[in-house]
Protein backbone atom coordinates (compact mmCIF):
# COMPACT_ATOMS: atom_id res chain seq x y z
CA UNK A 1 0.00 0.00 0.00
CA UNK A 2 1.47 3.04 -0.95
CA UNK A 3 1.02 6.56 0.82
CA UNK A 4 -1.19 9.11 -1.00
CA UNK A 5 0.39 12.40 -0.30
CA UNK A 6 -1.65 15.69 -1.49
CA UNK A 7 0.01 18.67 -2.58
CA UNK A 8 -1.63 21.87 -1.60
CA UNK A 9 -1.55 24.86 -4.09
CA UNK A 10 -2.06 28.40 -2.19
CA UNK A 11 -1.98 30.52 -5.09
CA UNK A 12 -5.50 30.70 -5.27
CA UNK A 13 -5.35 31.70 -1.64
CA UNK A 14 -2.77 34.46 -2.62
CA UNK A 15 -4.90 36.29 -5.42
CA UNK A 16 -7.90 36.13 -3.91
CA UNK A 17 -6.26 37.67 -0.95
CA UNK A 18 -4.54 40.06 -2.69
CA UNK A 19 -7.59 41.28 -4.36
CA UNK A 20 -9.27 41.93 -1.08
CA UNK A 21 -6.53 43.62 0.30
CA UNK A 22 -7.11 46.06 -3.07
CA UNK A 23 -10.47 46.63 -2.27
CA UNK A 24 -9.59 47.51 1.20
CA UNK A 25 -7.27 50.13 0.70
CA UNK A 26 -8.83 51.54 -2.24
CA UNK A 27 -12.01 52.16 0.38
CA UNK A 28 -9.06 53.54 2.67
CA UNK A 29 -7.89 55.90 0.17
CA UNK A 30 -11.08 57.03 -0.53
CA UNK A 31 -12.22 57.27 3.18
CA UNK A 32 -9.19 59.01 3.99
CA UNK A 33 -9.64 61.64 0.57
CA UNK A 34 -13.19 62.41 2.22
CA UNK A 35 -12.23 62.99 5.42
CA UNK A 36 -9.73 65.71 4.53
CA UNK A 37 -10.72 67.32 1.09
CA UNK A 38 -8.45 69.95 -0.40
CA UNK A 39 -8.65 73.46 0.46
CA UNK A 40 -8.33 76.06 -1.41
CA UNK A 41 -5.08 78.34 -2.08
CA UNK A 42 -6.00 81.98 -1.03
CA UNK A 43 -2.93 83.86 -1.96
CA UNK A 44 -4.80 85.71 -4.46
CA UNK A 45 -7.54 86.21 -1.92
CA UNK A 46 -9.91 85.69 -4.89
CA UNK A 47 -11.69 82.38 -6.16
CA UNK A 48 -9.38 80.65 -8.28
CA UNK A 49 -11.74 79.90 -11.49
CA UNK A 50 -11.37 84.34 -11.52
CA UNK A 51 -7.42 83.69 -10.75
CA UNK A 52 -7.03 80.98 -13.73
CA UNK A 53 -8.59 83.47 -16.20
CA UNK A 54 -6.84 86.41 -15.28
CA UNK A 55 -3.18 84.64 -14.28
CA UNK A 56 -1.46 86.75 -16.94
CA UNK A 57 -2.92 90.06 -16.21
CA UNK A 58 -2.20 88.99 -12.67
CA UNK A 59 1.56 88.13 -12.82
CA UNK A 60 1.86 91.24 -15.04
CA UNK A 61 0.53 93.66 -12.40
CA UNK A 62 3.03 91.89 -9.80
CA UNK A 63 5.67 92.35 -11.85
CA UNK A 64 5.43 96.11 -11.88
CA UNK A 65 4.12 96.31 -8.52
CA UNK A 66 7.29 94.86 -7.41
CA UNK A 67 9.53 96.91 -9.59
CA UNK A 68 8.03 100.25 -8.17
CA UNK A 69 7.51 99.57 -4.46
CA UNK A 70 9.00 97.26 -1.46
CA UNK A 71 6.97 96.06 1.80
CA UNK A 72 8.13 95.42 5.01
CA UNK A 73 6.57 93.43 7.43
CA UNK A 74 7.71 94.58 11.46
CA UNK A 75 7.62 91.21 13.23
CA UNK A 76 8.86 87.56 13.01
CA UNK A 77 6.54 86.15 15.25
CA UNK A 78 3.28 86.60 17.13
CA UNK A 79 2.43 85.04 20.78
CA UNK A 80 -0.43 83.43 21.87
CA UNK A 81 -3.57 86.24 22.51
CA UNK A 82 -3.39 89.76 21.27
CA UNK A 83 -0.83 90.82 19.03
CA UNK A 84 -0.92 93.76 16.82
CA UNK A 85 2.28 94.71 13.56
CA UNK A 86 3.02 96.90 10.70
CA UNK A 87 3.78 96.67 7.11
CA UNK A 88 5.44 99.43 5.61
CA UNK A 89 5.01 100.15 1.86
CA UNK A 90 8.02 102.60 0.31
CA UNK A 91 8.30 103.98 -3.51
CA UNK A 92 11.78 102.35 -4.53
CA UNK A 93 12.39 105.35 -6.70
CA UNK A 94 12.70 107.97 -4.18
CA UNK A 95 12.24 106.33 -0.66
CA UNK A 96 9.19 107.93 0.05
CA UNK A 97 6.07 106.68 1.75
CA UNK A 98 3.09 105.93 0.46
CA UNK A 99 0.22 106.14 2.21
CA UNK A 100 -2.73 105.73 -0.12
CA UNK A 101 -2.61 102.27 -0.55
CA UNK A 102 -5.53 99.93 -0.44
CA UNK A 103 -4.59 97.25 1.89
CA UNK A 104 -6.45 94.12 2.51
CA UNK A 105 -4.53 91.32 4.42
CA UNK A 106 -5.57 87.76 5.48
CA UNK A 107 -3.99 86.16 7.96
CA UNK A 108 -3.94 82.27 7.68
CA UNK A 109 -3.12 78.77 8.30
CA UNK A 110 -1.18 76.94 6.22
CA UNK A 111 -2.85 73.60 6.39
CA UNK A 112 -6.11 74.98 6.35
CA UNK A 113 -8.65 78.05 5.89
CA UNK A 114 -10.68 77.64 8.89
CA UNK A 115 -8.81 80.09 10.81
CA UNK A 116 -8.67 82.49 8.01
CA UNK A 117 -9.02 86.43 9.30
CA UNK A 118 -9.58 88.82 6.98
CA UNK A 119 -8.30 92.48 7.88
CA UNK A 120 -8.00 96.20 6.73
CA UNK A 121 -5.62 98.36 8.90
CA UNK A 122 -6.69 100.23 11.77
CA UNK A 123 -4.55 103.01 11.08
CA UNK A 124 -2.02 104.66 9.05
CA UNK A 125 0.83 106.61 10.46
CA UNK A 126 4.09 107.50 8.70
CA UNK A 127 3.80 105.63 5.80
CA UNK A 128 2.89 102.10 8.42
CA UNK A 129 0.23 100.56 8.12
CA UNK A 130 -1.04 99.24 11.29
CA UNK A 131 -3.34 96.09 12.10
CA UNK A 132 -4.14 95.87 16.02
CA UNK A 133 -5.60 92.84 17.77
CA UNK A 134 -4.98 89.97 15.84
CA UNK A 135 -5.60 87.60 18.22
CA UNK A 136 -3.51 84.49 17.82
CA UNK A 137 -5.67 81.17 19.17
CA UNK A 138 -3.31 78.13 17.88
CA UNK A 139 0.73 78.06 18.31
CA UNK A 140 2.45 76.84 14.95
CA UNK A 141 2.91 78.91 11.51
CA UNK A 142 0.58 81.48 10.32
CA UNK A 143 1.20 83.03 6.81
CA UNK A 144 0.04 86.95 6.59
CA UNK A 145 -1.05 87.08 2.85
CA UNK A 146 -1.53 90.92 1.52
CA UNK A 147 -3.07 92.42 -1.15
CA UNK A 148 -2.32 95.77 -1.70
CA UNK A 149 -3.72 98.41 -4.88
CA UNK A 150 -2.49 101.73 -5.38
CA UNK A 151 -4.12 102.90 -8.77
CA UNK A 152 -3.24 101.25 -11.69
CA UNK A 153 -0.61 98.57 -9.68
CA UNK A 154 -1.67 95.40 -7.96
CA UNK A 155 0.47 93.45 -5.59
CA UNK A 156 0.50 90.36 -3.78
CA UNK A 157 2.75 89.03 -1.09
CA UNK A 158 2.91 86.29 1.56
CA UNK A 159 5.03 86.38 4.82
CA UNK A 160 5.33 83.57 6.70
CA UNK A 161 5.56 83.99 11.07
CA UNK A 162 5.29 81.82 13.91
CA UNK A 163 3.13 81.83 17.02
CA UNK A 164 5.12 80.89 19.93
CA UNK A 165 3.22 79.95 23.78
Amino acid sequence: MHKVTKERNYWPHTIIGMILATVVACAWTIKIALDNPVEMDTFYMEKYQKVDQNINEIMELQEKFNAKYDLRYSTESFVMGKNSFSIKLLDKENGKKIENAKVTLLLSRPETNKDNKEMKPSKIENGNYIFDVIEILKPGRWQILTKIEIGEFKGYSKYEVYAAK
